[in-house]
C-alpha cells in the first residue's frame, strides 16, 4: 500500500520506515508550507543533545513547491559542521559523509529540490525507490494512508529500539532523529531497524 508524505529535509527515522514499510511514497506536492515542521528541518545528535537545524526559506510563496531557501547566511556550512561535530566518530560517517557534502555544496533555489535531493540520496543508500508519484492537486482527505501530519511537537506513536550513537553514553538514546543519524551509526544495517519497527 503507498503513503501519502509531506515533503522532509533529511527525513526523519518515522518518515522513513514508513517509507520501506510501504509500496512507495506519493508527495503531498500542493500543500502549504508550514514552518518549525519536517519541511524545513532535521534533528541531530549532537554533543550537547538533540539539535535542530533548519534551512531558512523566503516565505514570500506559500505553495510548497515554490519556497525559496534563503542564501543570506552561509547554513550549509553551518549544517555540514554540525553534522561533522556530531558524527566524525561514527562507525559509517567517512563513507557516507562525502555524499551529504557533496549534496549541500550544491546551491538549490527552492526547498522542494533540496528535500528531493536528500530522499534521492537516502534511496540511493538504501538502494530502494522510494518516491512513486507526487499528487497532482491538494486534498484534504486522501484515499491512501495520511501521514502529513508527522511533525516534531507530535510525538509519535512508533517505537524506537535503542541503537549505538556517538554521544548516548553523555546524552542518552535519542529517538526518531534525521535518519542521517541511523545511516552513520548502522550503516546497512538501517534497513533492518527501519523495517521492523512498529
Amino acid at each position: 500500500m503507498h503513503v501519502l508524505l509531506s515533503t522532509a529535509y533529511f527525513p526523519p527515522i518515522e518518515w522513513m520506515a514508513y517509507a520501506v514499510q510501504s509500496s512507495g511514497i506519493i508527495l503531498e506536492a500542493n500543500e502549504y508550507f508550514q514552518k518549525q515542521t519536517y519541511r524545513s528541518r532535521m534533528h541531530i545528535a549532537g554533543p550537547n543533545g538533540m539539535q535542530r537545524l533548519s534551512v531558512p526559506v523566503d516565505r514570500k510563496s506559500k505553495e510548497i513547491k515554490r519556497i525559496r531557501i534563503s542564501y543570506s547566511e552561509n547554513w550549509s556550512k553551518d549544517h555540514l559542521k554540525a553534522i561533522e561535530s556530531a558524527y566524525a566518530n561514527a562507525p559509517y560517517f567517512e563513507v557516507l559523509f562525502p555524499d551529504v557534502q557533496a549534496l549541500l555544496q550544491q546551491r538549490f533555489e527552492t526547498l522542494w529540490e533540496l528535500n528531493t535531493a536528500s530522499i534521492a540520496l537516502f534511496s540511493q543508500w538504501l538502494e530502494q525507490e522510494l518516491v512513486k508519484e507526487e499528487t497532482s492537486e491538494y486534498a484534504a482527505i486522501a484515499g491512501i494512508k495520511d501521514l502529513r501530519g508527522i511533525q516534531p511537537k507530535t510525538e509519535s506513536n512508533m517505537i524506537f529500539p535503542s541503537y549505538g550513537q556517538v554521544f548516548q553514553h553523555k546524552i542518552g538514546f535519542q529517538n526518531n532523529l534525521s535518519a542521517l543519524d541511523l545511516f552513520f551509526n548502522l550503516g546497512r544495517s538501517s534497513w533492518g531497524y527501519l523495517k521492523t519497527l512498529k
